[in-house]
């Protein structure tokens, strides 16, 4: 479906959830997980993959998520 005035009337062209966690003394983030639960379509099934993430930060080094 073709989006009409920059709306897609069907189906989600992007969503993301973000969780987090930081040090409440430094203010400085923690951990995170993120994910996207739309992130492509299986022509075949028309169910939707998703493309989750995570990463943690330690000694002031951010440390991502091994790619799968």
């Amino acid at each position: 479906v073709p989006p009409e005035d920059g709306i897609a009337p069907g189906g989600l062209r992007s969503a993301l959830v973000l969780i987090g966690a930081y040090d409440r003394r430094s203010g400085c983030p923690v951990l995170g997980v993120i994910n996207e639960p739309f992130y492509r379509r299986d022509p075949e099934t028309r169910r939707y993959r998703r493309a989750p993430g995570w990463g943690w930060a330690h000694t002031q080094r951010a440390v991502p998520a091994p790619k799968p």
